[in-house]
């Protein structure tokens, strides 16, 4: 346990690591912009079901914006006799951006979109803080840019109307983050406060994801129409931290807790319009 002042929030410097991560990530995305770009071919009709169930031939690609909300959480990769204990809530947001669908036979195609998604979630996390049992209420909002390239596939599809699944992977880049914590150390005759109120810098700012779900999508006039349920969820582990400060006069001291092992997961229900 130190005595310290508690760190207002500062706009973080680039470390060399960083920009090295910053341009493997812009990279990575350009590469895959090219990868996907649609081949020339004949032009087709744009609406669900037009070339056949049965046929193979190419249909024209598409682009559009989609957008709807995002319920996302943590998940804890800890054995139950761990030191502390975690229950996550929901932190609900919004999640939108642009796709680009490029077809390979009438029911299977890619698809590549760039999102900005709100993720995070409410924790309360039990843990001993000088050997009191104490109940911690953290905050993590964490936004991120989040890169998805999937399948699609025509799980059902008629003259007007589609039910596909969808199946694939998402790189982020987190570009907001922020980390409060409120509690009370409490030893029966004595309450002390916890607080803690910062960006959270040292949490890995990258991301990899599976992705999975469905959609439903329709013709309406000369557009596409889709409702889709996704969920995606974190292969990596990121450290998020539980430190807290305890007034002391002018000062704080910092009650330096071990970060929690935990995953991004979120739920998206969005709309989306295509052209």
């Amino acid at each position: 346990m130190t005595s310290r002042k508690p760190p207002g929030r500062q706009e973080p410097t680039l470390k060399p690591r960083r920009i090295v991560q910053i341009a493997s990530f812009f990279i990575a995305v350009s590469f895959a912009d090219a990868s996907f770009l649609p081949p020339a071919r004949a032009e087709a009709s744009r609406a669900p079901g037009s070339e056949g169930e049965n046929s193979d031939t190419p249909v024209s690609f598409t682009y559009g914006f989609k957008g709807g909300a995002s319920f996302a959480q943590h998940a804890g990769i800890e054995e139950r006799n761990s030191e502390y204990t975690v229950k996550s809530r929901w932190r609900t947001g919004f999640a939108a951006g642009a796709f680009l669908y490029v077809p390979v036979t009438s029911r299977f195609g890619i698809q590549q979109e760039i999102m900005y998604v709100q993720k995070g979630s409410r924790q309360e996390i039990g843990v001993d803080i000088l050997d009191i049992p104490t109940v911690l209420d953290v905050r993590y909002d964490m936004d991120y840019i989040e890169i998805p390239v999937f399948m699609k596939f025509a799980l059902v599809q008629r003259e007007n109307f589609a039910i596909h699944s969808i199946a694939g992977t998402a790189l982020s880049l987190m570009v907001r983050d922020h980390y409060s914590l409120a509690g009370v150390i409490d030893d029966g005759s004595q309450s002390v406060p916890l607080s803690a109120d910062a960006d959270m810098s040292e949490v890995d700012m990258f991301d990899y994801s599976f992705v999975y779900g469905f959609d439903a999508e329709t013709g309406v006039w000369n557009l596409r129409a889709s409702l889709e349920y996704r969920f995606v969820i974190g292969w990596n582990t990121l450290s998020m931290p539980t430190y807290a400060y305890v007034p002391f006069g002018d000062e704080s001291i910092l009650i330096d807790n071990d970060p929690v092992p935990l995953k991004n997961q979120a739920h998206y229900i969005v709309i989306g319009i295509g052209f």
